[in-house]
């Protein structure tokens, strides 16, 4: 987190006060903010903006507000930017329908914007991935406190058709009160970045190290079970501190070193390379449920015992100052209000230089290209996020090419670990986590 630069950030977006930088990427910037409250923003942009019903709270309520590069609307296919900007926010007002408490609510957002943006709650806490680099694998309580949190996320995303298909350590966030799963709703904008898209079979979109083979091969058209997978990849990262697969997904089991005992059961079931053999998500919960009984933990002292961790860790960043308190600056009020009385949008005084800085950086940046597992992996991400699933998607596409052949048994040469009922030794003992020094 970083102060804002006076000379390139604004301070409004949309109706919502920017208070600091959350980070950058190839998509474009987001910020932390606030909504500003403002008088006679008027029924059309109230509508425009998709503006969740706004309610005082005891804290000050911020949020994560992404503004997205305008690139990023162009799909590299015939269709003009005003049909993609209409199926955008069609797939903007589906997001809405995610609703669960390990997924963020959508707050605001502006698809027909210079610079389109959406502002989802904010979460005040490391990233999975973090955590774990720093504090070394989690203890019994943590790791089903975690899983049985993103199986309710995984619910929530697939219960409104959508599948998240980028799931990892990076993507889940540890905010006090829980992790909560983030980015499931931008796929549409990452799409784009090729003329392939998700169009093309046989070309996979993803985090390698995270994903099914089923998904590196072709990404169109995985079921829920792909993301099934990632939840075992990010369980075993948590408990290994590395991924099940360095690279990417292999027929070959993963190296069960330094994994202890009672998490194999899940994990090994879990982390097979044919879809139909992986459990549900029930299935996954009952088996974290009791595994924490197994070490006479509740599902309430597992969830206590992650909100300690993540709290000693020294990883929760520190909120500017106007951040905590309750009241907007005044100069951005009157400015913001000032442009919506004349008729204009809240962040018009502003909004113009940031549309000229992304335009300039984007003339020398470089597109990032898709995942081709046909090639021998490469080390790192690619470039892809979370998507809506294809209603018209087939198994194999008409005239497309056909898929690899998969084993019809168990991807491995040896049998998964078997079921302990019970633990033979106490779970190890994590070791201190110290701050860093930084």
């Amino acid at each position: 987190m970083r102060e804002l630069n006076e000379e390139k950030d604004p301070a409004v977006l949309g109706p919502f006060e920017l208070l600091a930088v959350l980070g950058e990427g190839g998509m474009g910037r987001t910020y932390l903010g606030r909504r500003l409250p403002l008088d006679n923003l008027g029924p059309e942009l109230e509508t425009g903006y998709h503006l969740a019903g706004f309610t005082e709270s005891a804290g000050p309520a911020l949020a994560a507000v992404k503004v997205i590069k305008p690139s990023k609307l162009r799909d590299g296919s015939e269709h003009s930017e005003e049909e993609v900007r209409a199926r955008f926010a069609q797939e903007i007002e589906t997001m809405r329908t995610v609703t669960g408490a390990r997924v963020p609510a959508l707050l605001g957002a502006d698809a027909d914007a210079e610079q389109p943006w959406l502002a989802m709650d904010y979460v005040h806490g490391p990233t999975l991935h973090k955590l774990v680099q720093t504090c070394g694998p989690l203890a019994v309580g943590p790791y089903g406190a975690l899983g049985l949190a993103l199986v309710d996320a995984l619910r929530a995303i697939h219960g409104a058709k959508l599948l998240h298909r980028d799931l990892k350590p990076g993507n889940i966030a540890l905010g006090l009160d829980g992790p909560v799963v983030l980015d499931f709703g931008l796929a549409v904008l990452t799409e784009r970045d090729s003329a392939a898209a998700l169009t093309k079979t046989g070309v996979g979109f993803g985090t390698p190290s995270h994903m099914s083979l089923e998904q590196a091969r072709d990404t169109k058209h995985v079921t829920e079970s792909a993301d099934i997978y990632s939840l075992g990849a990010v369980l075993f990262f948590t408990a290994a501190k590395r991924p099940p697969y360095p690279l990417a997904p292999m027929h070959t089991a993963p190296k069960w070193d330094g994994v202890y005992g009672p998490c194999l059961p899940l994990l090994g079931r879990i982390l097979v390379q044919v879809a139909e053999q992986r459990p549900s998500l029930d299935e996954i919960e009952n088996d974290l449920r009791q595994l924490l009984t197994d070490h006479g933990l509740t599902e309430e002292a597992a969830a206590d015992q992650l909100r300690v961790l993540v709290t000693e860790s020294g990883l929760v960043p520190e909120l500017p100052a106007k951040a905590l308190s309750d009241l907007p600056d005044p100069e951005v009020q009157q400015a913001a209000q000032e442009a919506v009385n004349q008729g204009g949008s809240p962040d018009s005084p502003w909004v113009r230089d940031l549309f000229d800085e992304f335009l300039e950086a984007e003339a020398e940046a470089e597109d990032l290209e898709p995942l081709d597992v046909s090639a021998e992996p490469a080390p790192g991400p690619a470039g892809y996020v979370p998507t809506l699933v294809d209603p018209g998607a087939q198994p194999t596409p008409a005239g497309g090419a056909p898929l690899p052949a998969q084993p019809t048994v168990t991807s491995y040469r040896l049998a998964p670990p078997q079921p302990l009922r019970r633990p033979t030794r106490p779970w190890p003992r994590p070791l201190p986590c110290r701050p860093p020094s930084d």
